[in-house]
């Protein structure tokens, strides 16, 4: 594990090995214990926010999507893109819940998005215990009416895809309320191709690049 900073966020670094035994204790903490992926996009949004700042660097395990927020942080190496790129903490994740039979519950914005999720979810890893799938707007957006249920259905594991932030405010919120052991917010968008594969990819690791070396800079001439 390697602690690093980034647009002024404190921010570990963990293997997918490091990062499965660590979900394997959360699983047996007694505790709601909370995971997020993390995009540039996300990034650079909460580097204006400072609570956002804040619930990032309470979350008990962050994973990149890309691997530009490490490239941007000048700790890449081929291994941990590869990983990454090959979403390998994911594929085994899925695999350990539906060996043990972990029940699952999946949370969208509605339920249509919620049922696309799961629908992810299974083609990536069959056999998974679902016991539940929910749109927040079944609840009027009302966070203590989705927690109620979350806890009449007493899932292991909540799985999450919302428009970034609510669901990482949402897990947080959840620590005080939920029986849950983990919860693991997916990005708001599908995962992307293979980086670098596209136009796109170079533009927006450009971009981000950009501004990260634009925020060192800044802080260096405060100093």
């Amino acid at each position: 594990m390697r602690r690093f900073s980034i647009l002024g966020i404190s921010l570990s670094d963990l293997s997918a090995r490091e990062g499965l035994k660590l979900t394997d204790r959360f699983m047996h903490s007694g505790a709601l214990n909370t995971v997020t992926y993390l995009t540039s996009q996300t990034l650079a949004q909460a580097a204006k926010n400072e609570r956002m700042k804040e619930l990032l660097e309470k979350t008990d395990l962050t994973l990149c999507v890309e691997p530009d927020i490490l490239e941007a942080a000048g700790i890449a190496s081929a291994g941990r893109i590869r990983e990454i790129e090959e979403r390998i903490f994911l594929k085994e994740f899925l695999k350990r819940l539906a060996r043990q039979q972990e029940s699952i519950y999946i949370v969208g914005d509605t339920r249509k998005q919620a049922d696309a999720l799961k629908d992810m979810l299974t083609q990536q890893q069959d056999r998974l215990k679902i016991i539940g799938c929910s749109g927040f707007d079944e609840f009027e957006n009302q966070k203590e009416r989705l927690m109620n249920v979350l806890n009449e259905a007493a899932p292991g594991v909540i799985f999450s895809r919302m428009t970034w932030p609510v669901d990482l405010e949402l897990m947080h919120e959840g620590r005080r309320f939920l029986n849950a052991e983990l919860w693991l917010a997916l990005p708001e968008k599908k995962f992307p191709g293979m980086t670098g594969k596209h136009v796109f990819d170079k533009i927006r690791r450009k971009i981000f690049q950009k501004k990260v070396n634009d925020y060192n800079e800044e802080k260096a001439v405060q100093k």
